[in-house]
């Protein structure tokens, strides 16, 4: 014990000015403290309707009336084929197969003017290349003009005979003066139910050669709405499946357009 008071005796003053060192620290935090007031400022409600936010609506954002239409879930939407350039009277009647387009042959019939389109097609195609015309390419021609003529007043009778269903249907296509391969809608897929439960709609650009092949099939993103990525894949996987009849007078490569309408179930 007479240690540590003979410590503290000796140094008194240094302990002393320690202390004095953190009481004034103390004292100088504290009254730095006590300086820093909270400016509280109460809610005006008068000038609260003046308050204005940064957002910013473009028009790109605004959903125009045909939008919503387009993509209401609540639509009625047929599962059948339009043809866009369909000028038949158009009707909701019920208890009716509806087909994009009319023929007045037989199947088989269509089977077998398809089957000889392509065996002349196929001899036209070796004799330019090995440039030779023979009286057989001449027979063909006048056969394959006929075909023409019988096709043309087919085409004319389509157009005036019949009704084509009215509405909004999950597939429609544009493609001029070509229908679907032996008129059966079939050839035109329809993947409408396999995306899930959410609406959109995607239109393929599709390229089309004599035989009614699709030979290429892009996606027209500016005229697709509220497409998914499972929507574009179907919709462009299901447009090159499409197949169309053959035309020998039609362009080799045919462009056209398919718009695929998905919906939930």
């Amino acid at each position: 014990m007479s240690k540590i008071i003979d410590f503290i005796e000796r140094h008194k003053y240094g302990i002393l000015i320690t202390i004095a060192v953190h009481i004034a620290i103390f004292i100088y935090f504290q009254v730095e403290t006590y300086k820093e007031a909270v400016i509280f400022h109460p809610w005006e409600f008068n000038t609260a309707h003046e308050e204005k936010d940064n957002i910013e609506i473009t028009p790109d954002q605004i959903q125009t009336p045909e939008e919503q239409q387009l993509l209401q879930p609540n639509e009625k939407v047929s599962s059948f084929v339009r043809n866009e350039n369909d000028k038949r009277n158009r009707t909701n009647k019920h208890n009716i197969n509806y087909t994009s387009s009319q023929s007045s042959s037989n199947p088989e019939q269509l089977e077998d003017d398809y089957e000889q389109s392509l065996k002349d097609e196929i001899r036209r195609r070796r004799e330019e290349k090995n440039g030779k015309k023979s009286p057989t390419t001449e027979q063909s021609s006048e056969q394959q003009n006929k075909q023409n003529s019988k096709s043309s007043e087919d085409k004319s009778n389509k157009q005036t005979s019949g009704e084509a269903i009215a509405g909004k249907t999950m597939v429609s296509y544009s493609l001029h003066d070509r229908h679907p391969l032996n008129h059966n809608d079939w050839y035109v897929r329809n993947p409408g139910y396999t995306c899930g439960n959410v609406n959109g709609v995607v239109r393929v650009k599709i390229t089309v050669d004599v035989g009614g092949n699709v030979t290429d099939a892009e996606v027209d993103e500016s005229k697709s709405q509220n497409a998914t990525a499972c929507m574009l894949e179907k919709a462009k996987e299901y447009a090159m499946k499409s197949r169309f009849n053959y035309a020998g007078e039609a362009p080799r490569k045919q462009e056209g357009t398919i718009t695929y309408r998905f919906v939930f179930r």
